[in-house]
């Protein structure tokens, strides 16, 4: 199963890479020297400055992975085994065999289990970006 999850994680990563540099870009580069001059350790840096800023573009990374390896067949169609066969995969074999209802309904489960995430994502970020990013809404106004 780990190797399931990094070759997936490996085969979206530019996605999620240009969405990070993206967020990284809007930071300003003078954060981490004063951190630097004021002896402050960089792990805190990344938390109290680097994360809070980056917050919405990370819930999206995570939110983009999670819906991608919900469907994916391309990264996992020769890395599975019996014991870790994915949704994606069993309805292929469902639609090879000619069980095309079963195949549909698990299809159907798959996206009703994505939207279901995205509309839990959606009030999650609206909660947790309106307690960590109210500094936003003071820069805009």
């Amino acid at each position: 199963m780990a190797l399931v999850i990094q070759s997936t994680i490996i085969h979206y990563y530019t996605s999620s890479h240009l969405t990070a540099i993206t967020a990284l870009k809007q930071i300003d580069n003078e954060f981490e020297a004063v951190s630097a001059s004021l002896k402050v350790p960089q792990w805190r840096t990344f938390l109290r400055v680097t994360l809070p800023v980056c917050l919405p573009a990370v819930l999206d990374i995570a939110r983009y992975y999670f819906v991608v390896s919900m469907a994916t067949l391309s990264c996992v169609i020769f890395l599975y085994t019996p014991e870790t066969i994915l949704a994606s995969v069993a309805i292929m074999h469902m639609d090879d065999a000619g069980d095309i209802g079963p195949a549909a309904a698990l299809a159907s489960l798959i996206v009703l289990t994505s939207t279901a995430i995205c509309l839990v994502y959606a009030l999650c970020t609206r909660v947790l970006l309106r307690r960590t990013q109210a500094w936003r809404d003071l820069a805009r106004g």
